[in-house]
């Protein structure tokens, strides 16, 4: 009986996260051309990245006019690339270069979303993002509510010189009590993507930027965090009245002054790169990428092969 419940626990919790957690969309907000969106196309470029169990991520790079910092943007859990694209525009003239992507079964990149899935995705954006970027400005991890809390998982894994944190919760349990009042649903959500616990070993500065009257994810959410944070320098802006997507239109100044302020005060380090795998895990990676490709071929073409099946029966 026991054992059965665990399961059943367990079940309902990866059902949780899927239904819940990720809210992926797989058409844009209007269209995949960065101009629709504010940015300049001669600033925009398209990149794919492969993960390291096979999938291929969609993305843009941006590069600003005058660039004092590059970042890897991780999003929210609505939608995809394009529904922030539209604040590119305030990074580019905030000096930052912008890998912005999207997680496995967002917009273009293939796969599903889930928990492993993500912070998967979002290592192999941080090496490629590592391999373009200029070598000489420093490199910011920014999160976005979701995208936050996934940075601060990944930034235990891969070095950046600093970490941004938008509108980001502090424990899954928490924000699910937020979002479902008076339902014990934090019960399902598990301990994955624990702010917290990850920022008390944080070693390089820390910018949380948050809204007053955040309705997703509220304030006292980010003084957790801020007060979590011993490691490292910390800065925090809130926005007054600022709501959970509001910010660079309420207060743009503010964000500007905030980021770039941040993005000055850091030091690169050259050394700071992971090693590079040996050669015998490169061979199996290798291997491991083409296998699931072929798989994916094969799966597909024998979707396309029932649907005409199908179709030839009606």
């Amino acid at each position: 009986m026991g054992g059965a419940a665990i399961v059943a626990l367990d079940i309902s919790r990866r059902l949780f996260r899927a239904t819940r957690l990720f809210l992926p969309a797989r058409d844009p907000v209007s269209t995949w051309n960065p101009e629709d969106y504010g940015i300049p196309r001669d600033q925009a470029e398209e990149v794919w990245i492969d993960t390291a169990d096979g999938e291929r991520l969609h993305g843009w790079y941006l590069r600003a006019r005058n660039p004092i910092a590059s970042s890897l943007y991780c999003h929210g859990n609505t939608g995809n690339l394009t529904n922030v694209a539209h604040l590119m525009p305030r990074l580019l003239n905030s000096g930052f270069n912008v890998l912005l992507w999207d997680y496995r079964g967002y917009g273009k990149s293939t796969g599903w979303a889930s928990v492993g899935g993500v912070i998967t995705d979002t290592i192999a954006a941080a090496q490629y993002h590592d391999a373009i970027r200029p070598r000489h400005l420093p490199s910011i991890l920014f999160g976005f509510s979701l995208g936050g809390a996934i940075a601060a998982q990944v930034i235990q894994r891969y070095p950046f010189d600093g970490l941004i944190l938008q509108s980001t919760f502090n424990t899954l349990p928490a924000i699910t009590r937020v979002a479902f009042p008076g339902l014990p649903l934090h019960l399902l959500s598990g301990r994955a993507f624990d702010t917290t616990r990850a920022l008390r070993t944080l070693h390089v500065p820390l910018l949380i930027l948050h809204g007053t009257k955040d309705e997703a994810c509220p304030c006292w959410m980010a003084d957790v965090m801020y007060e979590a944070c011993n490691g490292a320098t910390k800065t925090i802006l809130r926005v007054e009245g600022g709501l959970h997507k509001d910010l660079w239109e309420r207060d743009p100044e503010g964000m500007v002054n905030a980021v770039r302020s941040f993005a000055e005060s850091l030091s690169t380090h050259e050394d700071r790169s992971p090693e590079p795998p040996g050669i015998t895990e490169q061979i199996v990676d290798r291997a491991l990428r083409v296998t699931r490709r072929y798989l994916r071929v094969i799966a597909s073409a024998a979707a396309r092969h029932a649907g005409r099946r199908q179709v030839r029966s009606c």
